[in-house]
């Protein structure tokens, strides 16, 4: 039985934009939860979920800059942020 191949979708930058600005706003929504929790289980979610919406974020840009033409991969880096790699200059 011979593959057949999908087409990928690829997303438009506007849609992606807004994916961000929507997963921004659960963001916000996670940290005012993580604000507000006294129960360790419901703690323990919130940091789960601002995680994974961090994941999501980081993400979205990546592909928004894919989809622009722009470098995913930074030119430098912060020193702060990791080990190896060019520094940036200030």
């Amino acid at each position: 039985m011979a593959k057949t191949h999908i087409a990928r979708y690829t997303p438009t930058t506007e849609e992606l934009k807004e994916d961000i600005r929507l997963t921004a706003q659960a963001l916000r929504g996670a940290y005012d939860t993580f604000n507000f929790v006294t129960e360790p289980e419901l703690v323990e979610a919130a940091i789960f979920e601002i995680r994974a919406l961090n994941a999501r974020y980081s993400y979205l840009l990546r592909r928004v800059k894919e989809v622009s033409g722009e470098s995913a991969e930074p030119s430098c880096i912060a020193a702060g942020v990791m080990k190896g790699g060019t520094l940036c200059q200030s």
